[in-house]
């Protein structure tokens, strides 16, 4: 097919928007594709146009990702991708890949990640699945058998407060967990806009900080509200969206807060970490009801050198690997790793692994033994496995909270 790939201009932003609402089973009106081109970098979309038709999209955004060990790197994060329907198995989506992961390797960004609507799609291109997260609720009246030793206050805000105090918080924060990205200031703009269509019948977004003893606010927490009335008694609902804290006792600190509203019977928390140190609190762990446990970020790594050389490793070994990578043959190759370096090596392959595997592991979200019973990766010296798993564990398990 004669096809064109490009960037999109201004003057096409709209359609393009309206195309990757349709292609996700939405109607994205004026308001919608207004508050998107925010945030969109207009010179990292993808515009795939049969005749003067979109008939394929794709953009990403310019973050930094936490890494273990709390360095971080840049990362592409890619978003808006779809094909029409018409279009279809035609290599349109290889395509949009191929010119994508070439500009991204360009600009100089190690790493590309994504969130995927459909879990068989990427793996072919190189992504691995880096992050997981749970989906829980709790009932109000569960007690915490170990209270916070947080000291301090918590205080409530109106959004226009928030916005000028939440930002630095979770700036200081985000890099706790390997996985989470940076927010811009125009991600910030289009989160304090709280669309109705996006409350899922609940309230405003409400907000409240930890301050420290000496009054510096050193946590966050915000959700929307759901009241609800049975034989005249209470069973509302809080939803958390965000939790952030300087460390687990002023975490502690939040959820104790969240626990003690009025008028509440249930906290949805729909976006956790798989780790969530608060089952632990409780004094009967039965009372967080795990309601969900998905996939989130998926990690596709273009320079191995850089990714391995930048993360902080679990131990001081030696590793030598053999990377396959059929979407992009130059990155693949045998690559020694130790502590605080990667490089190009001659050397005899202890472990053979493909570029999406080792973006799984990239993270510490999935152990090398693990991989290798489910048949992906082949050990080639004898204790390589479990080298591995020592050399990419991390002390943090990967959450992204970020949804691009």
């Amino acid at each position: 097919m004669n096809l064109d790939l490009r960037p999109i201009t201004e003057d096409e932003h709209p359609a393009w928007s309206r195309w990757i609402g349709r292609a996700f089973g939405e109607d994205n009106d004026d308001e919608a594709i207004a508050r998107w081109r925010k945030i969109t970098e207009l010179d990292r979309t993808i515009g795939v146009f049969d005749g003067g038709e979109i008939v394929g999209t794709a953009g990403a955004f310019s973050f930094d990702m936490a890494l273990p060990g709390g360095s971080t790197l840049p990362a592409a994060g890619v978003t808006a991708v779809s094909v029409r329907a018409t279009h279809r198995r035609q290599g349109v989506l290889t395509r949009m890949m191929q010119h994508q992961l070439d500009d991204v390797a360009a600009r100089g960004e190690p790493l590309a990640i994504l969130t995927a609507s459909e879990t068989p799609i990427y793996g072919r291109f190189g992504y691995g699945l880096g992050t997981q997260f749970w989906g829980w609720t709790l009932d109000t009246d569960s007690a915490l058998a170990t209270p916070s030793t947080a000291t301090g206050r918590m205080r409530q805000l109106e959004k226009d407060d928030a916005a000028k105090v939440v930002p630095a918080i979770r700036e200081r924060v985000w890099r706790r967990s390997p996985g989470e990205v940076s927010w811009s200031q125009a991600w910030w703009d289009d989160w304090f806009q709280d669309p109705k269509d996006q409350r899922e019948g609940g309230s405003e977004r409400r907000y409240a900080v930890h301050e420290s003893a000496s009054g510096e606010p050193d946590g966050y927490v915000a959700w929307n509200a759901k009241p609800k009335w049975e034989g005249g008694l209470a069973v509302g609902t809080i939803r958390v969206h965000h939790l952030y804290g300087l460390d687990d006792e002023i975490e502690a600190a939040l959820w104790e807060f969240l626990l003690s509203i009025d008028l509440v019977k249930t906290i949805v928390a729909w976006d956790r970490p798989v780790d969530e140190p608060l089952r632990w609190r409780l004094a009967d762990y039965r009372h967080m009801k795990v309601t969900t446990q998905g996939d989130h970020l998926w990690v596709r790594i273009l320079d191995v050198e850089r990714a391995l050389s930048a993360r902080e490793l679990g131990a001081d070994d030696r590793l030598v690997l053999q990377v396959t990578d059929r979407f992009r043959p130059d990155t693949a190759g045998a690559y020694v790793v130790e502590p605080g370096s990667c490089r190009r090596t001659h050397d005899d392959a202890d472990l053979l692994l493909d570029i999406r595997d080792l973006g799984a592991l990239y993270l510490g979200a999935i152990r090398a033994t693990t991989l290798a019973k489910a048949g992906r990766i082949e050990e080639r010296t004898a204790g390589a496995l479990a080298t591995a798993d020592r050399l990419f564990a991390s002390s943090a398990v990967p959450w992204c909270r970020t949804h691009f």
